[in-house]
């Protein structure tokens, strides 16, 4: 048995274990609310008899039915016919054009509306009146990748809009939270309207990324070196940010000689205004919850540790706002935290073994043990979402915290000089500029340093991350005799199911039709690993470069442009570096701006890159692979602009165990495609330019006969094939209402497996 003062100390962090494991299972698993009564009725008479042991049972129990009761209820499907609504605004824009507004009753849920001509005037607890059509949540959904709709959906958010000016009418102001209203969302505007005043865009974007978490507006070339060194954490608010913060105001109140529950009361005000500021993060939540902790245990002279702390933090977090759970952001800003707390001494016990000054100790030494923590701690987390991990991340760190904790205090003490003298703020705001200016040169640096050394995992499954954390857990204690046994023994099993999984595993043929949102993107691989990529979807989304690394796939042995449109070759565009392509076939090398930026990208990479039409072929595949369009008289034709993108659109029939696909492109002319294809029997069809009248007549489907048709970036498609195909016996499939399609070949029969 526990002893008493071990399972009180604990027991905060029983309970949180246990309302997340409740909330898990009750987004996972569907049981009967009889049976998960009946066990809570169970758990309640059994206290007695089993100590107490029984309470965790009732304590899951309780949490699935809660998280069950939290979650949001079936959106009628009239809200989407709606040609007005009206809702208040709940969160406005800093720097971005879209807001989010809760629609009234009788209607439920909030919305998204993007501002097409003005991100200014909307303020929080507007009462306005859209006349707009709400849209459905259509994010992208693919094997292995995150589902946004479903995630946004589980926060209440039920779908998007977009409106002019002209079609927005405010009705009322000040209908929102007083607090919100006249103390919180006005400091956050004051915040932006400064550093406006005094600061270039560029050092705008970082800083509000760095002060309250707005990381949206960042260059693609800074958030590249965030990614690559690691330091993405460090926009999101959490306990760094409030502990400079609250230190700098702690200081300045033993100054003035403030004390006692008065400095706590100040304290803990200020931190629930900066914590407003923030969005309400989770992260800074936690860290503020924190910090109210430490601040109460002075006036009190009692101390709750901080992993008590820290339990408690996640208990009210979940309760308060059950979504949390299944946020990227909050799972890392707890286990990061969780190490510190843990694994930080550890570390320094370590390092005080190395002989060195107390000086060098406490501003090198504790910041490294600190920042190898945190990596130790999410590194799983961080090979699970973003499939990737930097083992060097604690020396980035720990060359930028100390930039980071100059900018914060100092962007406060600018916007608070603004107040009383312009130009004390603005040599303020110099010296933050400069301090600004570092730090993105000094991210940018060591980006190009760092890269070579980030490691590439792909998507690890759940279960691996759970392996993570139990050896990470049995490590910490490892002066236990019976936690080095068991150790050593999942240590051994968990080396043979590795070492076995290599053995047994073998690249399968397979066709994956991804869902880009617009556009095409077909990954073909074979039985030997080699890959070919048909088109790449349009660069508004990093679905493909996404999808690539979750797959752990960082080499392309060819890819085909059918035609350069952007919703068939933007996807490259957005393509990670770290991701490389042998081959590039092309129908021409004309094309817009974007078209020869990638030619002239890719080429600059080692990429080879051929023209590519009628009469060729594509060998070294586990597939045959024919071109059958464009001819050179269209490609002719093109170079003199007197044809379209369209009509260039390479058109290839492949052909595995079989089986004839037809990809089409997006060309339009049925009577090329029913010429080209000939006498072979098609028995797959891409819909030729995404279920276009003009490409897909009914005499396409009546003279090539397919026994499936695929149609892809589009749902509905305008030529209405989704309602003529079933008459014909047709299967039809569609990426933008089924998601990413896998085709996979079982004893030779082609079957297709649906997101």
């Amino acid at each position: 048995m526990l002893k008493p003062a071990y399972g009180m100390k604990l027991s905060a962090v029983r309970t949180l274990l246990l309302i997340a494991a409740g909330f898990f299972t009750a987004e996972h698993v569907n049981i009967s609310f009889w049976l998960v009564l009946t066990l809570i009725v169970l758990g309640l008479i059994l206290i007695r008899s089993t100590r107490g042991i029984s309470v965790y049972l009732v304590l899951l129990c309780t949490a699935y039915l809660y998280r069950h009761s939290a979650q949001p209820p079936a959106v009628p499907p009239m809200i989407y016919q709606l040609r007005q609504f009206q809702g208040v605004v709940i969160q406005e824009p800093l720097a971005h054009p879209e807001i989010t507004l809760k629609l009234l009753s009788p209607l439920s849920g909030k919305v998204v509306l993007r501002l097409q001509d003005s991100i200014s005037g909307q303020r929080y607890g507007d009462l306005l009146s859209i006349s707009s059509q709400i849209r459905p949540l259509d994010y992208p959904r693919n094997p292995g990748l995150p589902d946004y709709n479903r995630q946004l959906l589980n926060q209440g958010i039920i779908g998007r809009a977009s409106a002019r000016r002209s079609q927005i009418r405010l009705i009322r102001r000040h209908l929102g939270n007083p607090v919100l209203n006249g103390i919180i969302i006005p400091a956050r505007r004051y915040l932006v309207r400064v550093f406006h005043r005094y600061l270039p865009q560029c050092d705008i974007k970082l800083l509000l990324g760095l002060l309250v978490g707005e990381k949206g507006e960042l260059s693609p070339e800074l958030s590249s070196a965030l990614a690559d060194t690691g330091l993405w954490h460090l926009l999101a608010v959490s306990g760094l940010h409030i502990g400079v913060v609250v230190t700098a105001i702690y200081l300045l109140l033993s100054v003035l000689g403030i004390r006692g529950w008065l400095r706590f009361a100040i304290l803990t005000l200020l931190t629930l205004i900066y914590t407003g500021i923030a969005g309400w993060q989770p992260s800074a939540v936690r860290a503020a919850i924190m910090s109210w902790a430490l601040f109460l245990s002075i006036p009190l002279q009692r101390r709750l540790t901080s992993l008590t702390s820290l339990a408690v933090a996640g208990i009210l977090i979940l309760i308060l706002n059950p979504d949390t759970l299944s946020s990227v952001g909050t799972q890392l800003s707890f286990t990061a935290a969780a190490a510190i707390i843990t694994i930080t001494p550890k570390i320094q016990d370590r390092l005080r073994q190395i002989p060195t000054p107390a000086r060098i100790r406490k501003s090198i030494l504790l910041p490294l043990a600190v920042s190898i923590a945190a990596t130790a701690g999410t590194l799983p987390l961080l090979a699970r979402y973003f499939y990737r991990f930097q083992p060097l991340s604690f020396l980035a760190t720990l060359l930028i915290l100390p930039l980071i904790t100059m900018i914060i205090p100092l962007a406060l003490l600018v916007s608070f000089s603004s107040l009383l003298s312009p130009v004390i703020a603005g040599t303020l705001a110099q010296t933050l500029h400069l301090l600004l200016l570092l730090t993105r040169t000094l991210i940018t640096v060591l980006g190009k340093l760092l890269c070579p050394t980030v490691v590439f995992t792909g998507r690890i499954p759940a279960p691996a991350v759970w392996y993570y954390y139990g050896l990470l857990l049995l490590i910490l204690n490892w002066h236990h005799n019976r936690a080095r046994t068991l150790f050593r023994i999942a240590g051994l099993l968990g080396l043979v199911l590795l070492v076995t999984g290599y053995a047994i595993h073998k690249p399968r043929t397979a066709i994956t039709f991804l869902d880009t949102g617009a556009g095409d993107a077909v990954l073909l691989e074979d039985t030997l690993g080699r890959k070919l990529l048909i088109d790449a979807g349009i660069d508004r989304t990093d679905v493909l470069s996404d999808y690539l690394l979750s797959r752990n796939i960082r080499h392309l042995d060819a890819a085909i442009v059918t035609h350069p449109d952007r919703d068939h070759y933007g996807g490259l565009l957005r393509l990670d570096p770290a991701i490389s392509i042998g081959h590039l076939f092309i129908p021409v090398l004309s094309g817009d701006t974007g078209y020869q930026r990638l030619l002239q990208y890719l080429q600059a990479r080692g990429t080879v890159i051929k023209t590519a039409g009628a009469g060729a072929e594509l060998q070294g595949f586990g597939f045959q692979i024919h071109f059958l369009a464009p001819d050179r008289l269209t490609c002719w034709l093109y170079s003199r602009k007197l044809a379209a993108t369209n009509q260039v659109s390479i058109v290839n029939l492949i052909s595995y165990s079989g089986t004839n696909l037809l990809f089409t492109g997006d060309c339009e002319s049925a009577s090329l495609l029913k010429q080209t294809a000939g006498s072979a029997r098609i028995h797959i069809l891409k819909s030729p330019h995404h279920g276009s009248r003009r490409g897909n007549p009914p005499e396409l489907f009546a003279s090539l006969q397919p026994d499936y048709v695929i149609v892809m970036g589009r749902y509905p498609t305008p030529a209405r094939i989704e309602s003529i195909l079933p008459a014909k016996r047709i299967t039809y499939l569609n990426t933008r209402r089924d998601g990413g399609i896998i085709l996979r070949f079982p004893g030779g029969k082609p079957q297709f497996r649906r997101n």
